[in-house]
């Protein structure tokens, strides 16, 4: 990889050498100041983007917000400014360093004392940031620098703060790939709130689960993807990708991670204070935390299942015992539908009337209580002629003599 100004002097005073990584606005490069022979760090906007004015806005912003600030964990700006010739720059401290993003990809997964030393590192150099009121916004292993020092120890600095993510209007889709959006909060990815320490903090512990298990734990070929993996996807556990991992790490890393920002920690030096605890394995103050929350989801998981569980019993119980009419009442080939032998036309109640010892007021009608009024409650007599109403049944009577005589419809005996 080699960069456009290696080689070159840059605003008479800094030597230019070699490319260290590029930027979505500003390339790093190692660099020395010429008068003071002492190394430096260079970030220079490629000529292609020095033409545009916000790109050269933006550069300078970050410029000045990185110089408000000192700490040993935060790459300190100590000369911005445009050669004569057009060139924008910013100049650092001179940090003999490579970016983690770099370091990660030549090693893969840290050991574990690494990956916290450097995790805490970053963490500090945040809280400088967050308490001058400002949040980087877009941290990646990108942003930040790692030294080897000659004790095999490691010093992590800052880069970039106050840059624009992926997210920003400002960012065009051409320089924007799934990948920059690994690192994004949740808040970041709905569009709903503003990056603030929180959002940083998360973004932290995307950073230190990658050193810890090798890979980030939300990744996609889409942005979209990956967006929709950090809103409703719990990270994949740590124990999936080492063995070695103290158990105080991971609730630590887990509330870090924490979808709702309130249910995060609430600034970086918070982090570093569980984070340092859980270095030494002593329980973190996190751990209770998660610990009752996960209490919480479970007892609710148990309760939901058996809810559930009692409704498919019930469903099951209630369709096993319906009665399936079109199977059960099948109707009989050789039946006749039921019908009256005779039309009612009050014959039966006719004989018993003219029967000995029958008291009229004993049939009649509850509603004909008025005398010469037929039974029926309508007034209507068919019997008012003397003689059977018409399609009444052959009447029979028998004689003195014992003979029976039938008396034909519509005739008196």
């Amino acid at each position: 990889m080699t960069g456009e100004f290696e080689g070159k002097d840059l605003a008479e005073k800094y030597e230019v050498g070699q490319l260290v990584r590029r930027g979505e606005i500003g390339d790093i490069y190692r660099g020395r100041h010429i008068f003071m022979d002492r190394p430096v760090t260079l970030r220079i906007v490629p000529r292609a983007l020095a033409v545009d004015n916000e790109i050269v806005r933006r550069f300078f912003d970050e410029a000045k917000t990185a110089s408000r600030m000192t700490h040993p964990n935060v790459l300190n700006v100590i000369d911005f400014g445009s050669s004569s010739d057009g060139i924008v720059y910013s100049v650092y401290e001179g940090e003999d360093s490579e970016t983690l993003a770099a370091m990660l990809q030549d090693s893969g997964k840290l050991p574990v004392h690494a990956a916290l030393d450097i995790t805490r590192q970053a963490a500090g150099g945040l809280a400088v940031v967050h308490e001058h009121g400002l949040d980087h916004g877009n941290l990646t292993p990108e942003s930040i620098l790692v030294a080897t020092e000659p004790d095999e120890t490691y010093h992590a600095k800052l880069i970039g703060i106050g840059s624009d993510g992926p997210m920003a209007a400002s960012r065009s889709d051409a320089d924007v790939g799934a990948s920059d959006f690994a690192y994004l909060a949740p808040e970041q990815c709905s569009g709903a709130d503003k990056a603030d320490a929180r959002t940083d903090v998360y973004s932290l512990g995307i950073i230190a689960y990658e050193m810890l298990a090798g890979e980030p734990p939300f990744s996609g070929t889409r942005a979209s993807d990956v967006m929709l993996k950090h809103t409703e996807e719990a990270p994949p556990p740590l124990s999936s990708f080492r063995q070695d991992l103290p158990p105080t790490i991971e609730p630590v890393l887990l509330k870090a991670l924490a979808k709702d920002p309130e249910l995060r920690y609430q600034t970086a030096g918070e982090f570093v204070d569980d984070l340092s605890r859980a270095a030494t394995s002593q329980p973190a103050l996190a751990g209770v935390a998660t610990a009752a929350v996960n209490n919480i989801w479970k007892t609710a998981f148990i309760v939901l299942a058996g809810i559930s569980l009692l409704s498919v019993f019930l469903i099951y119980a209630t369709s096993s015992k319906q009665t399936n009419p079109t199977t059960v009442l099948q109707p009989d080939a050789n039946g006749q539908p039921v019908q009256p032998i005779n039309p009612a036309t009050g014959a039966e109640e006719q004989n018993l009337a003219a029967m000995p010892g029958m008291m009229p007021e004993i049939m009649g009608n509850s509603n004909s209580s008025q005398p010469g009024v037929a039974p029926g409650g309508d007034g209507y007599n068919p019997w008012a002629s003397g003689a059977p109403p018409a399609g009444a049944p052959p009447q029979t009577y028998t004689g003195p003599g014992g003979q029976t005589i039938n008396i034909p419809p519509g005739q008196s005996p």
